[in-house]
């Protein structure tokens, strides 16, 4: 049975049916196998997650999260999510991924929707983004690998910067709010994927906006904060969108050592030294601010 017949075969036993067929498969991500699949006439997603995903994502976490935001009536509506293995059956959005516009466009809807999230009363865990990047370096280690001393230069400036923000309130945060998780529907907003939410610096979220070219998080952040950023308020998105590229780095990493860009036909040491390079150039243009 492939990945194809087994999801039909899921979502026909979890609906009570037999006529569940696949539409086509979501784009996105490292290693998840998301289809969208029609049954009685509905659409619906069906995500698989990929090998060793467990060693990222807590199910417990990613279910309670999911309940907790639904009060904000911003994300889909989860049907099943299965703790063990992490597969998910969720409603289909229609609409546009906003990955695929021109996103400075949509600022001001997104600025709505990270204002509604940030300034919630959501209760997640802390995201423990440090506790999270080092624990994906001792996965790095396990495999025997070898970090190179241009990582560890930029981690130890990290950790510099990192004594600088002690003071910083943390709300409830997407934590992964780049715009391939965000999906226009007419005039609303949908925020999906919340397996990493948690209690942050509102700044990370805005940061995550990077993975669509830096530029776009900077104007972004002008568009959130409603005046032409300071020093001290660039220096935050440099910082963790620098954190975020290294932690992308031992992401990309760990998936190269395991075998993942044979299995996924995907060069992931060649996306972890891209990182590594973004890396380089946000901590360098942070010391210029």
């Amino acid at each position: 049975m492939n990945i194809e017949e087994y999801i039909i075969f899921r979502v026909n036993a979890l609906l009570h049916a037999h006529d569940a067929k696949i539409v086509m498969r979501l784009e996105g991500g490292m290693s998840n196998y998301t289809y969208v699949v029609e049954c009685q006439g509905k659409k619906y997603t069906y995500r698989v997650p990929g090998k060793f995903a467990e060693k990222f994502v807590d199910r417990d976490e990613e279910w309670a999260n999911i309940q907790e935001v639904s009060r904000l009536g911003l994300n889909n509506i989860t049907e099943y999510v299965e703790i063990r293995s992490g597969e998910k059956l969720a409603e289909y959005v229609e609409g546009t991924i906003m990955s695929t516009t021109d996103v400075v466009s949509y600022n001001e809807m997104s600025v709505k929707a990270l204002k509604k999230i940030h300034n919630s009363d959501l209760k997640f865990q802390d995201y423990n983004a440090f506790g999270r990047l080092d624990a994906d370096q001792n996965y790095c280690l396990e495999t025997g690998y070898v970090f190179p001393q241009e990582y560890l230069d930029l981690r130890k400036k990290l950790d510099a910067i990192r004594a600088t923000q002690t003071n910083v309130h943390k709300v409830p945060c997407h934590c992964d709010y780049q715009p391939t998780n965000l999906v226009i529907s007419g005039d609303k907003l949908y925020v999906l994927d919340w397996e990493f939410a948690g209690m942050n610096d509102p700044f990370y979220d805005i940061a995550c906006y990077g993975n669509m070219g830096f530029d776009k998080a900077l104007s972004l952040l002008e568009a959130y904060v409603g005046h032409k950023p300071t020093k001290e308020e660039l220096q935050r998105l440099y910082f963790h969108r620098a954190f975020q590229c290294l932690q992308w780095f031992n992401v990309a990493i760990f998936k190269d050592r395991v075998g993942l860009s044979k299995d996924l036909n995907m060069d992931f040491n060649a996306v972890a030294f891209m990182f590594l390079g973004m890396a380089k150039d946000l901590l360098g243009n942070y010391e210029k601010l």
